[in-house]
């Protein structure tokens, strides 16, 4: 079943994202490049995420047919709101004051409608079970939050659909030896959906997720995060009590890039004196690509940083380590691992451009010579469809 359903949402997406891609090009709905933040150099489809939730919403439909109708009720309203602003942005750009108040509304339906549900940190900061008033507050937080910080991640070819799809693969798993079952499949259709996406999305990319895509994706791996920290996700089996012990640190290692990009991007221009809402070139795909790194390389560098860390903290959680040993680490490997740093970027940088070339290793930087700029990047590209229709393949932002 599990296995199906997420080849279902897969075929769904495969089969509906070139449509998308035809109606894109040929209303002119593209994202035109602006020379100053956008790294794509030409106008490219931004409503991949169309595909993507119709992909996620027909399998939900299986799932219904079978699982609490209440349940996949609220979610399908909520996403099928935040899809509704993300396709309105995407065309008509709404301003940030109106986006931010749908997030918080959904959010706050969301927290109504699921205020059955009680939060736990495990005694973390000496924390047990939340107070509802509390928990509800947490709630709505952590929903536009990691909503807004799986929206920001998403600025490099193949970056937000890759670690969405090991985020889903990661909480739906969770979800499946918690005996979870709606929300390991919930799990396993969106991890589907954009796997189908990725397909056109990976540099050279056809198409962007936009916030269609981003907005609805943050959301919903925000709410399985928030469900496996629930109590209503607890079983008995003695082997699932390392993970409802440290449930907190194995969601936040699996969120972990989302997470750690935004919480620097706030400080880091707090201590600039920059208001942190600002759009800006500061995230960690910005850096990567200053380095050295390309579109791919970005994102598959990311998603090793992060299946690394969630192993590691995993195989802490089974070997009984203390919370705060874990929770250090997870700090320790974040900081270490992802080149935000001068030194460490002049490490990395060094690696890539003096020791690989010497040693005639190609790497995760090496994929062609490194440009200066995205725009002489762009004009790398191969046009791939060349033979045959003609079609330019454009540059992801």
């Amino acid at each position: 079943m599990y296995f199906a359903l997420f080849l279902l949402a897969l075929a769904m997406s495969m089969v509906t994202i070139p449509w998308v891609l035809v109606m894109a090009r040929h209303w002119n709905l593209l994202d035109k490049p602006d020379n100053e933040r956008k790294l794509h150099a030409r106008a490219t489809p931004s409503l991949g995420g169309i595909g993507i939730m119709l992909g996620f919403f027909v399998s939900m439909m299986v799932i219904q047919g079978m699982e609490d109708y209440y349940k996949m009720g609220v979610i399908a309203l909520c996403v099928a709101v935040l899809t509704l602003v993300g396709v309105r942005d995407d065309l008509f750009h709404m301003k940030a004051q109106h986006k931010f108040l749908w997030q918080l509304s959904v959010a706050i339906l969301f927290a109504l409608l699921m205020s059955h549900w009680t939060y736990s940190f495990r005694s973390y900061f000496g924390l047990e079970q939340l107070p509802f008033a509390v928990g509800f507050g947490f709630c709505v937080l952590f929903l536009v939050f990691f909503t807004n910080a799986y929206n920001l991640i998403d600025g490099v070819d193949g970056l937000a659909g890759s670690l969405g799809v090991w985020i889903c693969f990661g909480m739906g798993l969770v979800s499946y030896l918690a005996a979870d079952r709606v929300y390991a499949l919930l799990a396993l259709a969106l991890a589907g959906s954009i796997v189908g996406f990725l397909r056109f999305n990976f540099a050279p990319a056809r198409i962007f997720m936009g916030d269609t895509g981003s907005l609805t994706i943050g959301f919903l791996l925000a709410v399985f995060a928030l469900r496996f920290m629930s109590r209503e996700s607890y079983k008995l089996d003695p082997l699932l009590l390392p993970l409802h012990r440290h449930a907190p640190l194995v969601v936040f290692s699996f969120l972990i890039i989302p997470i750690y990009d935004t919480i620097r991007v706030i400080l880091v221009r707090i201590s600039r004196r920059k208001s942190p809402f600002e759009p800006g070139r500061d995230h960690i795909h910005h850096e990567m690509l200053n380095i050295g790194f390309r579109h791919n390389s970005v994102a598959l560098y990311a998603l090793g940083v992060n299946i690394l860390v969630s192993g590691i903290v995993l195989n802490m959680v089974y070997s009984n380590r203390h919370a705060y040993t874990i929770m250090l680490t997870l700090c320790v490997l974040s900081l270490a691992l992802l080149p935000t740093v001068g030194i460490k970027r002049g490490i990395i940088r060094f690696v890539l451009n003096e020791l690989m070339p010497a040693l005639k290793i190609g790497g995760i930087g090496n994929i062609g010579s490194i440009s200066e700029t995205p725009k002489a990047e762009a004009d790398q590209i191969i046009n791939i469809d060349q033979v045959g229709n003609n079609r330019k393949v454009d540059l992801g932002s």
